[in-house]
């Protein structure tokens, strides 16, 4: 007899005529062994984590009452969506932001998620500055974006414009003329088969569309355009 819901386990203590009863049985999970099967009077009553064996001293002969239960289901579902949070971020940095969105599609309530991130935000695991540095190095040293670009896509991730700025100081004047010269030289042979008239007005949208400063293109541009025409 395994329940399907929450529900499903008043269910069981209604079938034992009992307003509690005593854990007859606990079983690593053969799939996960970092979950265990918690069983009363033989009977399947639910599967937990090994934090929520611990936190509620789970053993076989506790008593256990349908209070309990309720209990450890919700202590259960906050432990799954930190889990789910800790799992996300061991692969690459995200945003609250981003981890909210993907807590949504994921199917969780913004009520069940703002506490779990404030506990992950004070223990370090978000760092939204952090976050917005290393994206703003990765995007432009290899996908070559400009600083507009990158502050705009920091902005949509729920960035704070402070954290954007500090971010941004880290690129110098020099790396960014050297990066549009690289682009610039990259797509050379495109530029040559424009009309030389139209040539430095396709250049200037070029660089904006990838998301560098129009003073500092306008600044560049007579160089620019000699290496291109050398």
């Amino acid at each position: 007899m395994k329940p399907n819901t929450k529900r499903d386990t008043i269910k069981i203590f209604e079938s034992l005529g009992k307003e509690c009863a005593l854990i007859s049985k606990i079983e690593v999970q053969k799939k996960n062994s970092y979950r265990f099967t918690v069983f009363v009077e033989n009977i399947f009553l639910v599967g937990v984590s090994d934090q929520t064996l611990t936190h509620f001293d789970l053993h076989v002969g506790k008593e256990i009452t349908h209070a309990v239960i309720q209990e450890i289901e919700s202590f259960e579902d906050q432990w799954k969506i930190k889990d789910y949070f800790i799992r996300l971020l061991a692969r690459r940095d995200h945003s609250r932001q981003e981890l909210v969105q993907k807590a949504i599609k994921k199917g969780y309530l913004n009520s069940e998620i703002d506490g779990i991130l404030d506990e992950l935000e004070e223990k370090k695991y978000i760092r939204n500055d952090v976050f917005a540095q290393k994206f703003a190095h990765d995007k432009f040293h290899f996908n070559h974006w400009g600083k507009q670009k990158i502050k705009m896509e920091l902005l949509r991730k729920g960035i704070k414009t402070n954290d954007i700025e500090q971010a941004l100081e880290t690129l110098s004047e020099e790396e960014i003329s050297q990066k549009m010269e690289y682009l610039v030289q990259k797509a050379k042979p495109r530029f040559l088969r424009t009309e030389k008239t139209k040539r430095r007005k396709k250049l200037f949208d070029f660089l904006i569309r990838k998301g560098y400063d129009s003073a500092l293109v306008m600044k560049e541009l007579p160089s620019l355009l000699k290496k291109i025409e050398s």
